[in-house]
């Protein structure tokens, strides 16, 4: 005997058994039916103040617990509004389900407000692109085979973002069974060209191991150092790959590209052979390697194959699939009698030296907070010149506790991104580094974790200006129009107006106070450094030509 229950009731069942605690949103009709009913079934929904902050949200949650993430928003501008978070976690290739809401199909066709239909906004066809998967349930009875696809694309293989919309009335459709299958993670090796890589390494002269993004989130941290000291090669990071290796370990010889330093970048010239662990090899990463000295060989571990051997003129070596589960393997089948000894430089101090200005570096802040805050940390970090500040100066000590997306490159990505990184881990410490355009952005989010006593340490850089965008048009065209705010912004007034302890602080010391009180209070904080405004960022190496 079967009992009917709606398709909510399904979905919200599903989502609880895929190990789903949290959704993120902001609530509306054509939603409510779905977010009710997963509240019902245990599933804590956190209202946003932004729709694209919870689809952020939803991608650190995903990021931290390695399961999927669920955003929601309402038809219409709801939907429109979680677009930029969708497309940022395509480029993160983080697991998030997008839902969003759609006026009843027994209604189509008749013009309604916040429409999501093909007659004006349609949902389906904008995520498309912004997504791996998208999809427009019209019954009932497709719901169990569109579902069991979406999750199956979300988590598995080169994992990433899909979106569902659902009208009114299908959520509310009664069924008497639906089939749903929780996929099982399954390991993706390739194993065709373990004998040319192999080969590759123990050739080449001088080797350099370019750790990207994709370390960290395959979680490939020990794996990464087991291949560097077994082959005795020296490891670079690129802006997303920061803190793939803790930053004093031996054959770690620091940053390259936008943020990085002399030293890494020198390095990456004088290499016959690149193995490039998770990276695309963006302008960001490769920005100072010259035309000329592209290496001989280049093996690429990526999942996605998009653009492996695509970007440098050297002969490639792809190796698809997990990053972890692919380093697993080669470790695992490698000959300890059969490598080739090889002197690498080790112990190589790439630091540099802070600049010394007038009124506070964020340089020398960087470079010493790692030393105030509790080894338990993650630290997400927003985009704009101080993000590449931290990607040089700020030094990481457990892996994988850096995330920074320099890549898709969302101004206010971190802000979200930290809100649900603490709702998955509320043991850790989470702090979030961004910028007075980042904060003004989606800073009210912070009301969301006020409200939700989501304890995230926000530090605000605040120069009173588009940083990035003038130093670099300054540089490149002799102008700065649209990088200033005449009326700058007072992110400690503005935090406690949303329930928020506030600091501001304009030296080092005030720093120091501060964020050991912040730690401490266990509340939501917000640290507000006002810097030198004429402090050059290292972003200096992308140019813009408009000859």
């Amino acid at each position: 005997m079967y009992f009917l229950k709606t398709v909510a009731d399904y979905m919200s069942e599903a989502l609880r058994n895929l190990g789903v605690t949290h959704s993120f949103g902001i609530i509306g009709k054509s939603i409510c039916p779905i977010v009710l009913k997963m509240v019902d079934y245990g599933i804590e929904f956190i209202p946003g103040r932004h729709e694209s902050s919870s689809g952020f949200e939803a991608a650190g949650y995903a990021l931290k617990t390695g399961k999927l993430g669920v955003a929601f928003g309402t038809s219409g501008p709801g939907g429109t509004n979680l677009l930029t978070a969708a497309a940022h976690a395509k480029a993160n290739n983080l697991p998030v389900l997008f839902i969003t809401g759609h006026q009843s199909i027994k209604e189509l066709g008749i013009p309604q407000c916040q429409d999501s239909t093909s007659f004006l906004a349609d949902l389906a066809d904008m995520f498309r692109p912004a997504t791996l998967y998208s999809k427009l349930i019209e019954r009932g009875d497709h719901f169990s085979t569109i579902f069991n696809h979406a999750i199956s694309i979300a988590l598995s293989g080169n994992r990433g973002p899909v979106h569902l919309c659902i009208p009114f009335d299908v959520q509310t459709e009664l069924l008497e069974e639906c089939n749903i299958v929780i996929p099982e993670r399954e390991s993706l090796v390739s194993h065709a060209n373990i004998d040319r890589v192999l080969d590759a390494i123990n050739n080449s002269k001088n080797p350099i191991i370019i750790a990207g993004k994709g370390v960290n989130r395959s979680g490939a941290h020990s794996e990464l150092i087991q291949l560097a000291e077994t082959f005795n090669i020296p490891v670079v990071t690129s802006p997303g790959g920061k803190g793939a290796i803790a930053w004093d370990h031996p054959l770690y010889h620091g940053p390259i590209g936008v943020g990085g330093c002399t030293h890494g970048d020198d390095l990456l010239n004088q290499s016959d052979l690149f193995i490039v662990l998770g990276s695309r090899l963006s302008d960001m990463t490769i920005c100072n390697l010259k035309r000329e000295n592209h290496p001989a060989t280049l093996i690429q571990f990526d999942s996605d194959p998009t653009f492996v051997g695509k970007i440098l003129f050297s002969k490639t070596i792809p190796v698809t699939g997990d990053l972890r589960d692919n380093l697993v393997y080669y470790l695992n089948n490698i000959d300890t009698n059969n490598i080739t000894k090889r002197e690498a430089p080790t112990n190589s101090d790439y630091t540099e030296e802070p600049p010394i200005l007038p009124n506070l570096s964020l340089a020398s802040v960087l470079s010493t907070m790692s030393d105030l805050i509790p080894y338990n940390s993650t630290v997400f970090v927003d985009d704009g010149s101080h993000g590449f500040h931290a990607a040089k100066w700020y030094k990481v000590k457990k892996p994988g506790s850096f995330v920074f997306d320099a890549y898709f490159a969302c101004m206010g990505n971190s802000i979200g991104m930290a809100i649900g990184a603490k709702v998955a881990a509320p043991e850790e410490t989470i702090f979030c580094i961004t910028g007075d355009g980042c904060f003004m952005m989606l800073g009210a989010e912070i009301n969301a974790a006020v409200c939700k006593d989501i304890p995230v340490i926000f530090i605000v850089v605040n120069n009173k200006q588009l940083d990035m965008a003038l130093k670099g048009m300054e540089k490149t065209t002799g102008r700065i129009d649209g990088t200033i705010y005449e009326v700058p912004m007072d992110a400690v007034k503005f935090a406690e107006s949303l329930g928020a302890k506030g600091y501001k602080c304009e030296t080092a010391e005030e720093f120091e106070t501060a964020i050991k009180d912040a730690v401490a209070i266990n509340r939501v904080a917000v640290i507000e450094l006002l810097t030198d405004r004429d402090e050059v960022p290292p972003t200096a190496h992308r140019t813009l030509n408009l000859n």
